[in-house]
């Protein structure tokens, strides 16, 4: 938790805080739900704070139904059409019916209610998340409001790399060691799924630095990726720097040489700029004979025995979230690499689909950069799409996913561009048929 003194009431204002934001969103503002939830989502370990109040370990349930009620009273739709919505009412039926597929194959009980741990990880990671961007889409219709959620998500990640700071500030790095990583803020998402999460935020924030004309603006955007790339550097995650220096290639290629320039830079100095800790995390990859480090080792080992098990079934696996209930090499319950995981659990038909909205999220994005005439609405596109080379490659390593601390701004980012990519095709129809331009536009239910 960030240090401003008032640690040992944290956990009192943050319950006030829920039910005072439960209450404005339902007779108010659907909206301002959203603008308290956001920063909340990675901050697991603060959450959980509020675990032993009242609906407090319902937090995130809580603020979704109040605006989800607040949109109900203003008679505003909550599932609107958007090239996502089909796509992700697909996912959530498929996950569930291979939930029940996996029921069979581990021999337990039906997913039928929520003290069944699978049904209830499949409610916090498949539906909430897909609830959080239905919501988000409705909810947030303007510019304005695009704008105060870009804000809310970087004050999110600010908090995230503060307690991760906190944390690890006073840590030795002048050689690599385990104990040195943290997961900070994030809990079970772990050190790497921070490192994931921060460079999944960091390249968006930077789409949108790199088409922002304002210096203020630039310069706030420029302390959030800073704040990233603090947390990448400590994180010490091989799959975490990968991602970023891949995001960052793209976004060189799509938008700015300039990064090329620099990432080839970087990469040509890397080892003299970077704390000793972290050339001994990247250079362990392998020995000097050649080998494969433990981890590295195990990754393989892991593949090659998911393979075996996915030979059995390919077509839709043994079912959603079975693995981590198994035996496998080394004791883990991941296969490490999150596409090899959908392949073992829901076979070819799982991975297609999964692979489907990846693709359907990244395209949302590239669509509003190449369609959009507003800088800002230009670069929400430009964000996304860097946002999920990152979350692809990241998902290599292991699963960056089926974690709502992670994947809950991916969401809401998505959410964003689809309200983005609508009003600037409303903004193109209505430059086609008045005399002079429509500058803001709100979004009408489909």
């Amino acid at each position: 938790m960030p240090h401003f003194g008032i640690d040992s009431y944290a956990a009192n204002v943050l319950w006030l805080l829920e039910l005072i934001t439960f209450a404005l969103s339902v007779f108010w503002r659907p909206a301002i739900g959203l603008y308290v939830l956001v920063p909340l989502l990675p901050l697991q370990t603060l959450r959980y704070r509020l675990h032993g109040y009242f609906l407090g370990d319902q937090v995130v349930d809580v603020l979704l139904l109040g605006c989800m009620i607040g949109l109900k009273l203003k008679k505003q739709h909550i599932f609107m059409r958007t090239p996502l919505t089909a796509l992700l009412f697909v996912y959530m039926g498929f996950t569930y019916l291979s939930l029940v597929r996996g029921s069979f194959f581990l021999n337990g009980p039906l997913p039928l209610w929520f003290n069944d741990p699978r049904l209830s990880e499949w409610k916090n990671n498949v539906v909430d998340l897909a609830l959080i961007f239905f919501v988000t889409v409705s909810a947030i219709r303007t510019k304005r409001q695009m704008g105060i959620m870009v804000l809310a998500m970087s004050v999110g990640f600010l908090l995230v790399a503060k307690g991760f700071h906190n944390t690890i500030g006073d840590r030795d790095f002048s050689a690599f060691s385990y104990d040195l990583r943290d997961s900070g803020p994030l809990g079970w998402a772990g050190v790497n799924g921070l490192a994931a999460f921060a460079a999944q935020v960091s390249v968006f924030i930077a789409g949108l630095f790199l088409l922002e004309k304002k210096t203020l603006r630039k310069m706030a955007y420029l302390a959030v990726i800073s704040a990233g790339v603090y947390c990448l550097i400590f994180a010490l995650s091989r799959g975490g720097y990968a991602a970023f220096l891949i995001a960052l290639i793209y976004l060189g290629f799509t938008r700015s040489r300039i990064l090329l320039v620099g990432t080839a830079v970087f990469l040509l100095s890397w080892q003299t700029l970077v704390p000793a800790a972290v050339r001994e995390r990247i250079s362990m990859t392998k020995d000097d004979e050649g080998q494969l480090d433990h981890s590295a080792a195990a990754r393989v080992s892991l593949w090659q025995e998911a393979m075996g098990v996915f030979q059995a079934d390919p077509i839709f696996g043994t079912g959603f979230n079975t693995y981590a209930y198994g035996s496998h090499v080394g004791g883990y319950g991941d296969t490490h690499n999150l596409f090899v995981k959908i392949l073992v659990e829901t076979g070819l038909s799982g991975l297609l689909l999964f692979l489907a909205l990846l693709r359907k999220l990244f395209h949302i994005g590239w669509r509003l950069y190449r369609t959009a005439t507003d800088s800002f609405l230009k670069s929400v596109g430009l964000g996304l799409s860097a946002m999920m080379v990152a979350v692809f490659v990241g998902n290599l390593f292991g699963d960056r996913w089926m974690y709502f601390q992670i994947t809950g701004y991916t969401y809401a980012a998505a959410a964003l561009a689809a309200n983005a990519l609508r009003l600037a095709e409303d903004s193109r129809t209505a430059d086609t048929t008045l005399p002079e331009s429509v500058e803001a536009l709100e979004i009408q239910p489909a």
